[in-house]
């Protein structure tokens, strides 16, 4: 019997590459949802791949999945840009709050017995914002609430469109925390306590449709003016 020693180091060598191509993408994910990286900047390959230590091929096929993922676009001539917040932005949060409420309808998990600490341990993560936090540190808790989220839900072809959608839409509401801080955290403390409230009764259904009733507030009080 030949035991396949380099298939099987050339598996564990592929799972690396990926999970050091993921933190690569999330790192530079998250600069342009904060807008480090604003509309129409130039992602340099060189630069990026200097500054992680990489080569440029796993840098290109980060920019590839940004260009995927609707965040950047690649103009002639010029390389990758990070794409534009047009007014459609206000449509995409209706379709994620759609999206929501269809993921309300179809998901096919019970709610984990650690929701209640989870969203216990998120409750306090919020309680400490405050107006004078850094954008990133609203980011990052408004960040981890969508992972919680999104980790429960079972189709994975929703799970991932659910993913996509909340990262195409972060810019806009991005722009609303900048301009009031405390009523979004206000908003975002006001669902999560909601749901701690109710964690040992709440079903998976009732916990989607009270954060769709969140983003409709959300785009009730911001998205008209963007749309204009």
């Amino acid at each position: 019997m030949t035991v396949d020693i380099a298939g099987s180091d050339t598996r564990q060598l592929r799972q690396l590459v990926r999970s050091r191509n993921d933190v690569i993408f999330e790192i530079v994910r998250d600069r342009i949802c904060l807008r480090e990286y604003d509309e129409g900047h130039v992602i340099h390959e060189t630069a990026l791949a200097t500054e992680f230590r990489v080569s440029r091929t796993p840098i290109r096929q980060v920019l590839q999945r940004l260009v995927y993922e609707q965040l950047a676009e690649t103009r002639n001539g010029v390389g990758t840009i990070v794409s534009y917040v047009g007014p459609q932005s206000a449509d995409m949060l209706r379709f994620r709050i759609g999206l929501t409420r269809l993921i309300a309808d179809l998901i096919p998990l019970q709610l984990p017995s650690t929701l209640g600490s989870d969203y216990a341990r998120l409750q306090a993560l919020a309680g400490l914002l405050k107006p004078e936090s850094s954008l990133k540190e609203a980011w990052d808790v408004w960040r981890t609430h969508h992972e919680v989220r999104n980790a429960l839900i079972g189709d994975e072809a929703l799970r991932q469109m659910d993913d996509t959608i909340f990262f195409r839409t972060a810019r806009s509401w991005i722009d609303w925390l900048k301009r009031e801080p405390m009523a979004m955290h206000a908003l975002l403390v006001e669902e999560i306590a909601a749901v701690v409230g109710q964690a040992t009764a709440l079903s998976a259904p009732e916990l989607f449709r009270l954060h769709a009733t969140h983003l409709e507030r959300m785009l009730a009080r911001y998205g008209a003016q963007d749309s204009k």
